[in-house]
């Protein structure tokens, strides 16, 4: 077997791998399409603060660190595990709606890491869009369930902290100037 030959098997099991993966989630549509960019354009930005920045929030000293990028990569894989157990849902209910909600929920929740990754890097935001930003936040922390398993296993609270660094230092607002 030559370069070539492997090139092409290599370039065949991808297609098929992307073509399964494509058919789980419910089709390769604009909303699909969506969550990908925003998880790709997410992962780019984190990996820039660090490597460049040396500011991320997700390293003790800011800088790159594999087995953050590594949970950071798994962490989007779990959230392409539930748009496929949303589409399963769909498919048992016949309607659109749990994939739906569940692709826009978590590209929300992308958009906002991507600009407070932007807001670390300097790039700059017209006011009322980071007052926006901050008030989606604030809503994000306070009605997004998670699992709680340091106080009772399987009780869901809501969460204490965000993963993600305070919109207001990372982007410049003022909490005062509201």
């Amino acid at each position: 077997m030559n370069a070539k030959q492997i090139y092409y098997i290599v370039l065949a099991a991808l297609a098929a791998v992307g073509t399964g993966i494509a058919e789980a989630v419910g089709g390769w549509d604009a909303q699909t399409k969506l969550l990908a960019g925003c998880m790709v354009v997410d992962y780019l930005t984190g990996f820039l603060c660090a490597v460049f920045w040396h500011n991320s929030p997700k390293s003790d000293n800011g800088s790159y660190n594999s087995a953050v990028g590594f949970k950071g990569l798994a962490r989007k894989g779990v959230i392409v595990l539930v748009v496929v157990i949303a589409e399963l849902l769909d498919r048992l209910t016949g309607t659109p709606a749990m994939r739906t909600a569940t692709i826009l929920f978590f590209s929300a929740n992308e958009a906002m890491s991507i600009f407070e990754n932007l807001g670390i890097m300097g790039v700059p935001f017209p006011p009322a869009m980071k007052q926006a930003f901050e008030v989606l936040k604030k809503q994000n922390k306070e009605s997004v369930p998670t699992l709680d398993t340091s106080e009772q296993p399987g009780v869901y609270s809501a969460p204490t902290s965000s993963p993600y660094t305070d919109l207001s230092e990372s982007l410049g607002v003022d909490a005062d100037e509201k």
